[in-house]
């Protein structure tokens, strides 16, 4: 099939409260390695109301095209109304590539999107990568149950299109030097698109330190077996002024909120310092991991993680938490 008319590797903008969030930031970044290797601009679609302001920040990380389709009626986010102008511009523009983050935002445009223009999606990619054969863009993700990386390639399609999970990649410094063009699109929208009719917004409370924005996490798995011994990891958390994290189990538990949970079905992180207690290493977990210094305690000596991470500690919770935690009060107050 002939896909020369099918070019460049396309962002699609999120934007909360009026600004870019960081994981656009990330895709760029990540698009601009993609390009210098397939060739393609770097181009972005910032849709909204009122986020024209935001499309010099989508430039400064990497765009070399910002597409504005901007309306009062696209104020907030409904599938059918941001699916029809989306879907219109993508099909005239035929790009090469569409990344989506993997957030509720874009697990639920990015199948529309392709549905519109009719191409599959990979979802929850944790890897980009181009194929030196084909030229086409390797999307890799967790599969079997988080046992095995699968490589994703879409030879017979177009766009390429997949949702990558924030936190996956690292956030580019943004240039504000940098030179783009920015196009406004026009928007034909009536309130007769809209699928759905907003009442009210009720303010979820914000979390105080998120892990996915955390310099230093203190992780929990099974290894841990009380709430007593959990608590413990809050108490380590607040004298490193860290987020807790946890494995599956330990929210299935419900000693921690599913925002908490780390890996393939939860968030990924990417902190400057993780500590891993009573995690046992599997992909599930790990693939949601990406630190500077990682830091891991055991009892078993042989768990996959001990061969994953920078430091490993073989120790019982029970004994090591308490002295850790002595250890470091008593450091602190020097």
């Amino acid at each position: 099939m002939d896909f020369s008319d099918y070019k460049g590797i396309y962002v699609i903008a999120e934007v909360r409260d009026g600004k870019v969030e960081n994981v656009t930031g990330e895709l760029l970044g990540e698009a601009r390695k993609l390009a210098e290797t397939t060739g393609d601009a770097v181009e972005a679609v910032l849709i909204g109301s009122g986020v024209r302001a935001e499309a010099e920040t989508l430039v400064a990380y990497g765009a070399d095209v910002v597409y504005v389709i901007d309306s009062p009626l696209l104020a907030h986010y409904d599938g059918k109304a941001y699916e029809k102008e989306l879907g219109a511009l993508l099909a005239e523009k035929k790009p090469s590539a569409i990344l989506f983050a993997a957030t509720p935002y874009g697990r639920d445009l990015a199948p529309r999107i392709a549905s519109a223009v009719v191409c599959g999606v990979t979802a929850d990619v944790t890897e980009l990568s181009v194929d030196e054969k084909t030229g086409l863009i390797v999307w890799s993700r967790p599969a079997m149950g988080g046992n095995i990386m699968a490589d994703i390639i879409s030879p017979q399609y177009r766009p390429q299109v997949g949702t990558v999970r924030p936190g996956t990649f690292d956030l580019p410094e943004a240039d504000p030097s940098r030179r783009g063009t920015i196009i406004d699109v026009p928007v034909s929208l009536t309130a007769d698109d809209l699928g759905t009719i907003l009442k009210e917004v009720i303010p979820v409370p914000k979390e105080e330190n998120p892990i996915e924005k955390a310099e230093i996490i203190v992780a929990g798995g099974r290894g841990i077996h009380s709430e007593e011994e959990w608590a413990l990891l809050h108490e380590l958390a607040d004298l490193l002024g860290a987020s807790v994290g946890a494995s599956r189990p330990i929210c299935e538990l419900g000693w921690e909120p599913h925002s908490s949970q780390i890996g393939q079905t939860g968030k990924s992180v990417s902190p400057h310092i993780y500590f891993g207690f009573g995690i046992s290493g599997a992909m599930q977990h790990m693939c949601g991991v990406k630190a500077d210094i990682m830091i891991a305690v055991n009892r078993d000596k042989n768990a996959p993680i001990m061969e994953m991470v920078d430091y490993a500690v073989t120790a019982d919770l029970k004994e090591f938490l308490p002295a850790f935690i002595a250890k470091v009060k008593a450091l602190r107050s020097k």
